[in-house]
């Protein structure tokens, strides 16, 4: 492509793909929970069922949404970072080259909007996607490391991934305990 800026709305294009895919999936698990536990036949008194069908999709998308940008930012900060310290690029190439690559997450928000039954599902596509992106990046711009550079470009992202990983699951479990202790009976 001869301008840069063709692809500068992908990655705002593939958020909305992965938001309405995932929120495809739980706004059913989370109408059929409501059902099942007697929520919202109650909730039917105050607003019309569509409506409230209408608000719990805007908020588990608006909520998926927020994650998905949070997430993209870290990933920018992150990229970059591992681009300052390993790569021998110094006026920028590959910064647009990964700009330019990002047509790789419309197709996997494709993939997982048509894969939207199970949330297991749109984590495999968005996963390969991820990795599948690396992968093309490193191909493509390859010239641009030396091999102890490419390994501590992986590395790198690896490390950090497993340790914002670690503390989230962490964090989940420790709030998950504490809940549980909580409860009175």
């Amino acid at each position: 492509m001869k301008n840069i800026y063709y692809t500068s709305y992908f990655a705002f294009l593939s958020i909305i793909l992965f938001t309405v895919a995932i929120t495809l999936n739980l706004f059913q698990l989370t109408i059929n929970f409501l059902s099942v536990s007697g929520i919202l036949q109650p909730l039917t008194d105050i607003m019309p069922e569509k409506e409230i069908r209408i608000l719990t999709f805007l908020g588990i998308s608006f909520i998926i949404f927020l994650v998905l940008c949070g997430l993209k930012l870290i990933t920018d900060l992150f990229w970059q970072f591992a681009l300052l310290f390993f790569s021998k690029d110094r006026e920028g190439l590959d910064l647009l080259a990964s700009k330019k690559f990002s047509y790789v997450f419309i197709l996997g928000g494709l993939l997982a909007v048509f894969l939207n039954s199970s949330l297991l599902y749109i984590t495999i596509v968005l996963l390969v996607t991820i990795i599948a992106f690396i992968i093309l990046f490193l191909i493509k711009q390859s010239v641009n490391f030396t091999v102890l550079g490419m390994i501590g470009f992986i590395v790198f992202q690896l490390a950090i991934w497993s340790v914002i990983g670690s503390g989230v699951i962490y964090a989940y479990f420790t709030l998950f305990a504490e809940f549980f202790t909580a409860l009175p009976f």
